[in-house]
């Protein structure tokens, strides 16, 4: 496949940018969940926002996604897949730039499901003629597991190896083996995560440190060395320990470089050595396990950087208690938590600013992913409450002179058919208000049809979801538009029911 094609290339002549945005969405699904569920969002409000341009509805610039969700669903302009699949969309969307949980590639793939529905909803209803929908198609995972090439050449020497080895007789083994010990291959894991092959190893004292390959050049931050700070900031003047490889193999008598350091030093400095590489093994195996999240460090803790976290202001407002570090922060134009360093300790450079100080403003941060969380399972909570209501049964109670009953459908498409039958029995006129085409919704103040006698708008739009009747009297195939909302099925059918000079009630709309 060429590789400059992808899948919602088809949009381009409708929107480039449109375009390009759902190709960064579909390349993040498995590098990113989390990114590609908070982007979601502002690609089914641009398809929204075309959407009110195109039917030239007044909205407020301020307008919120929900807002424009549901406004154009109570004007009867989503049918209910449609509107199901933008509030699946919007809400994992919103979990996804609040919570800080790990969100799946299942949850991803779901939302692409979804876009696919929204897309081919709009080229379909909005979009021009010529433009061709393809069939749905899942995107296929580009990440791979690859091993750097000087890693993977370790790795093979290792390999090999321990081949020799394996085919050498007892005695061989045992002699090969004293000779190896001064100068040991790195012990080589054939289920490897790459990075994590030993590259190295640091002693001190026969105690022995693997130092893994994508540590072999980190560098060595003082501020991560609570005992070793002064210690290794010294011997980094002295251009000794910089980073991981310039120290030597043996850590006895590294001292040695520096002035008015001991032994003890050294010791230190191995202890602490050891619970580096352990954290940033850790860190690592967290950045492989959640691929395009953002985090924050500290020490041995770590936090998520949402969407919503990272818009905080660094302001005495939102975090107390640490108002120098605040102070200098803004003054270095640092002025929401989205630019603090990902690895928070970095923050003690600053003056009369300790470790305490940055351990204060990582605690702060923890409570405010904690309240944004909360807050938006709140919202979902509430919202769920008042979410519109899906009936099982649509039906509205009619009076026509002495006679009454109640006209019943599961779907607005099967109650305006038994409503049309009713109509017709009673010999109504009916087809005069078809003929003049009746229009959408509880007015006539829309520009869509409900029912014509031909499947076109007034704007020579073509019916989005068609339905038909033939009409009793007449002979004539009634053109049903569908696509509309039980709420706004039912209204416009007790438009057409009044018109005609029928009582109706319609209990399903009370309190809507």
């Amino acid at each position: 496949m060429n590789t400059n094609t992808y899948f919602y290339q088809f949009l381009e002549p409708i929107s480039k940018e449109l375009a390009l945005l759902a190709k960064e969405l579909e390349n993040s699904i498995f590098t990113s969940p989390r990114t590609m569920l908070t982007h979601s969002r502002v690609f089914i409000e641009n398809i929204l926002q075309q959407v009110s341009q195109a039917e030239e509805l007044v909205e407020d610039p301020r307008t919120n996604l929900k807002e424009r969700l549901d406004m154009l669903n109570d004007n009867g302009y989503l049918i209910p897949d449609i509107r199901d699949a933008l509030h699946l969309v919007r809400r994992l969307g919103n979990q996804a730039a609040h919570d800080a949980r790990m969100f799946r590639y299942s949850e991803a793939l779901l939302s692409w499901e979804a876009l696919y529905s929204i897309v081919r909803w709009y080229v379909e209803v909005y979009g021009p003629v010529e433009v061709i929908v393809p069939e749905y198609q899942d995107p296929s995972p580009q990440v791979e597991k690859v091993f750097d090439m000087s890693e993977l050449e370790v790795r093979l020497k290792g390999l090999e190896e321990l081949l020799k080895n394996s085919g050498q007789k007892p005695a061989e083994k045992t002699a090969k083996q004293e000779v190896a010990a001064a100068v040991a291959a790195p012990v080589v894991d054939v289920q490897e995560t790459p990075g994590f092959t030993p590259i190295r190893t640091i002693s001190y004292k026969g105690r022995k440190l693997d130092v893994p390959y994508f540590l072999r050049d980190a560098f060595l931050l003082p501020q991560r060395f609570d005992k070793s700070e002064t210690f290794l900031i010294r011997l980094g003047a002295e251009q000794e320990a910089r980073i991981m490889s310039e120290l030597p193999n043996n850590l006895e008598g590294l001292y040695k470089n520096v002035k008015r350091y001991s032994e003890k030093n050294d010791e230190q400095l191995f202890e602490e050595l050891h619970t580096f590489i352990e954290e940033e093994k850790a860190r690592r195996n967290l950045t492989l396990k959640r691929p395009g999240e953002l985090f924050f460090f500290y020490k041995a803790n770590h936090l998520v950087v949402t969407e919503e976290l990272s818009k905080v202001p660094l302001t005495a407002d939102e975090f107390t208690g640490i108002p120098s570090l605040l102070r200098q922060l803004n003054e270095d134009q640092i002025e929401t938590v989205g630019q603090l360093p990902k690895e928070l300790v970095i923050l003690a450079k600053y003056e009369n600013v300790g470790v305490g100080t940055v351990e204060k403003l990582f605690e702060q941060l923890k409570g405010k992913l904690n309240e944004k969380a909360d807050a938006n399972n709140e919202d979902h909570f509430n919202e769920s409450r008042k979410s519109y209501k899906k009936w099982e049964s649509l039906y509205v109670n009619v009076r026509q002179g002495d006679g009454s009953g109640v006209i019943r459908g599961d779907s607005v498409p099967a109650i305006w058919k038994e409503a049309l039958r009713w109509l017709e029995e009673r010999k109504l006129p009916l087809h005069a208000l078809v003929k003049e085409g009746i229009v959408l919704g509880s007015t006539d103040n829309g520009k869509r049809y409900a029912i014509a006698l031909q499947p076109i708008h007034p704007d020579n739009r073509p019916f989005a979801q068609l339905h038909t009747y033939q009409s009793q009297l007449t002979g004539d195939i009634y053109y049903l538009e569908t696509k509309i909302n039980p709420k706004s099925g039912l209204e416009t059918l007790g438009k057409i029911l009044t018109r005609l000079g029928v009582e109706v009630d319609i209990p399903l709309l009370q309190g809507e």
